[in-house]
């Protein structure tokens, strides 16, 4: 995979030319600005983090800015943690994780200024001094035991549709020693810390007591101002903000359902400029005079399986699905052409892997002969899509076609956001295969536990894990870090896992851009898809 420069202006015809396996780590400037983006020189710190944090503007914060989303939030609450649309782009906004990362995966300080993790059952944070809620109340270890206990909280993240950062047989506690330390017990190692989709700190006992579908208490670099669901979002800076005021004054955001339309909104000035742009979409918004089309990461789907539940609780039927794959008509339907596909090794996309990869062709009456050959002719295989994502729904339909073909009963379902959330994160009571996207994360490590959580793990149709053995490797890939010798190995077995015995099916990579003003500088964005906005600059 080649890895992106730090700063990058990009014209329309080198995004144009760009192949899918883009993704790392980028800091996103104005055309033709070779200027640096505020940050420093990384220093590391004393439980060998790397503390990035610069201040922000030394002056009065100015200006506006308005971007429109590819998406529809109707809530805010920061323990449903959904993904790079809602927690890695607006949760940045108004909450502050404990930590970020770079490009590379490593942990970066934020609200956690050092991390001991060398007991495996026990990891203790530093919390940064001197921090204030949007409300004025100081953050103190409290506060952050808490958050963490949330996120872990079975119940709480079920009536969230969230997603826990553990289970419940991980969990023990979060404890604060004193006003600025906390000690997380587990009963193994979890690194919580490098979970795909971060904690946000909230204030202690704060669920049920904070409306958090509509309100914004945080200690992010930007106060809510108005939320309206469905329709959009408007902040100011966060003067006392810790590291340093934003220099800019507003920033808000639209939400758009129809890509059409968030053009339209581009085209007219209603906003300054566009997140999530998706490759089908990329021309109609390539050529607005006084905008920047930049690269900002690979966006990946794929296909996860009930394995629950008949038919799919048996590998060679999910394995005979593989050849009801239609690759290039899938591509023409979902990206118009300029998607990539990681046929049946996702992988493939990344600079260290086997190689590994299964021998399939595109023939729907294969499949169904092999199922009658395995006496299971008469199958159903639902398809479940979620509101919003009309790549996954093309790519749906196509399939659909070659299912039937195969012999086999297929409806294409499209569920909103939240439904599909609780189906699948939280109850696993999907059916037959459902679609699954979000920016191709980096190490790969985060990218398999994409692949088999929820799919591996969780199921209403079977007591305990689905598949054990995929299980049991799930879960000691998780408790590796990132730098031991021995987990090169345990991806090549994760990948042999996906190939094998089908535990997920076919998806795409292809590039995700950005559309900014010429005059905007250092929004922040890494190869696990979060968009930091608090260096932001309207020139």
């Amino acid at each position: 995979m080649r890895k992106l420069p730090d700063s990058i202006g990009m014209s329309r015809r080198r995004f144009l030319a760009m192949t899918a396996v883009s993704a790392g780590g980028l800091a996103l400037v104005a055309c033709g600005d070779d200027d640096d983006t505020g940050s420093t020189s990384p220093e590391t710190s004393p439980a060998g983090g790397t503390d990035t944090t610069t201040g922000g503007s030394t002056g009065t914060p100015t200006g506006s800015l308005t971007i429109g989303m590819n998406s529809v939030v109707d809530g805010l609450t920061p323990f449903a943690i959904q993904g790079y649309v809602w927690s890695q782009m607006l949760g940045f906004v108004l909450y502050d994780p404990l930590i970020k990362k770079d490009e590379a995966g490593n942990l970066l300080p934020c609200l956690a200024t050092e991390w001991d993790t060398t007991d495996p059952l026990k990891t203790v944070l530093k919390i940064r001094p001197d921090v204030t809620f949007h409300d004025g109340t100081p953050l103190t270890a409290k506060d952050v035991a808490y958050s963490i206990a949330a996120r872990a909280d079975e119940a709480l993240i079920a009536s969230t549709a969230g997603r826990p950062i553990m289970t419940p047989s991980q969990w023990v506690s979060a404890e604060a020693i004193d006003d600025l330390t906390v000690e997380v017990v587990t009963t193994e190692r979890v690194e919580f810390l490098l979970n795909p989709q971060p904690v946000l700190i909230v204030p202690n006992e704060s669920f049920g007591k904070v409306n958090f579908a509509n309100e914004a208490v945080g200690t992010g670099p930007y106060k809510l101002k108005k939320f309206t669901s469905g329709t959009g979002l408007e902040t100011e800076a966060n003067v006392d903000y810790w590291d340093g005021a934003p220099a800019v004054a507003n920033l808000n955001f639209s939400f758009f359902a129809d890509p059409a339309t968030a053009a339209t909104g581009l085209r007219s000035g209603q906003v300054d400029g566009l997140y999530d742009v998706a490759p089908a979409n990329s021309d109609s918004v390539s050529d607005i005079d006084g905008t920047t089309l930049s690269a900002m990461g690979t966006y990946a789907y794929w296909w996860i399986i009930q394995m629950g539940k008949e038919p799919l609780d048996d590998p060679e039927v999910r394995k005979a699905l593989r050849h009801c794959f239609d690759l290039e008509a899938i591509n023409n339907a979902s990206f118009k052409g300029k998607g990539v596909p990681h046929s049946w090794n996702p992988f493939n996309l990344y600079p260290v892997n086997s190689g590994l990869d299964a021998d399939v062709d595109y023939d729907p009456a294969k499949t169904k002969q092999i199922l009658a050959d395995l006496g299971k002719s008469d199958i159903s295989v639902p398809i479940l899509c979620i509101e919003g994502y009309q790549d996954g729904i093309s790519a749906a339909q196509v399939m659909q076609q070659s299912f039937q073909e195969a012999g086999i009963t297929c409806e294409v379902e499209v569920a909103p956001a939240a439904d599909w959330l609780e189906r699948t994160y939280t109850n696993g009571t999907w059916e037959g295969i459902t679609f699954n996207a979000g920016n191709l994360p980096s190490p790969a490590k985060n990218f398999y536990d994409y692949l088999v959580n929820p799919a591996t793990l969780l199921s209403a149709y079977k007591e305990g894990d689905v598949v054990p053995e995929v299980a049991a490797l799930y879960r000691e890939i998780n408790a590796t870090p990132f730098d031991a010798p021995e987990l090169a190995d345990l991806m090549a077995e994760a990948e042999a896992t996906i190939v094998d015995d089908a535990i997920a099916l076919m998806g795409f990579g292809a590039p995700v851009s950005l559309v900014l003003p010429d005059g905007v500088s250092g929004v922040i964005v890494n190869g696990y898809g979060d968009v930091f906005w608090d260096k932001v600059k309207v020139a």
